[in-house]
């Protein structure tokens, strides 16, 4: 068999090559943060990008594994989670939000996996789940990629907010229109002054955020949903489980 179809060797499978190369990305990526903006962005989009690569080419090469999904999914909380750890050290004052959204992150992950594993499915991605929006977050391969491209985009987003040069980019406004902050909230959140420009356009990582911003929150919901339905599920399986035995 040749190497880019299903062959022995499941760690040189294509999608698992791919895999790796996402690993070395990221820690790249979190190996420069303080000092190459450019270079941690780029490398990190990059990682992200190759998250929809390697399962178009375990598809199209026949050489899909469980290897291949556990390393998909690992590395996608683990680069969520690092990235989130980048912006708490810019941003200290927001290290119990991005605890918490890694707390979610990682529970309504593993929890729809497990539950996943105990009723016999092959892949936590549940179309038959009984909350219709995770049946839709799964079903539907643009709304999904929407909403953790999303997350992403604002996490590095929040991270750019910190270096100037990148957020002088900016795109022109309409003449006479100037993106401006009430006085009182610039006074309560000062911080929220690194998302504007002072030339007087729209800073493009500021419109990337907003773009982003309904994806995140919709991601968030269904973070929160699939946890519950899984513990459901969990809970049901030992339900059945004890009934089984009763009988």
């Amino acid at each position: 068999m040749g190497f880019f179809s299903r062959h022995s060797n499941v760690y040189l499978y294509v999608p698992n090559l791919i895999g790796y190369a996402r690993v070395a990305a990221a820690i790249y990526a979190f190996a420069v943060a303080f000092t190459s903006p450019y270079q941690c962005v780029a490398a990190y989009f990059l990682s992200f990008v190759c998250d929809e690569l390697d399962g178009r080419f375990a598809r199209m090469l026949n050489q899909t594994s469980t290897l291949g999904a556990v390393l998909d999914m690992v590395t996608d909380r683990l680069a969520t989670t690092g990235l989130l750890l980048v912006v708490t050290m810019v941003y200290p004052q927001l290290h119990v939000v991005t605890i918490c959204l890694i707390f979610l992150d990682v529970f309504s992950h593993w929890f729809q996996m497990y539950a996943s594993l105990a009723v016999g499915a092959t892949t936590h991605k549940d179309v038959k789940s009984k909350s219709w929006l995770v049946r839709t977050y799964y079903g539907n391969r643009l709304f999904m990629g929407y909403c953790c491209v999303s997350c992403e985009v604002l996490y590095l987003v929040v991270y750019a907010s910190t270096w100037p040069e990148l957020m002088r980019l900016v795109v022109p406004l309409p003449a006479g229109a100037r993106l401006a902050l009430p006085a009182k909230v610039a006074e309560l959140a000062p911080v929220l002054l690194r998302f504007t420009s002072e030339s007087g356009g729209l800073p493009l990582m500021t419109l990337f955020g907003l773009l982003a911003l309904p994806g995140f929150l919709t991601k968030q919901l269904c973070n929160w949903v699939q946890l519950r339905t899984a513990a459901d599920q969990l809970i049901a399986f030992d339900l059945n489980k004890q009934q089984r035995k009763g009988r």
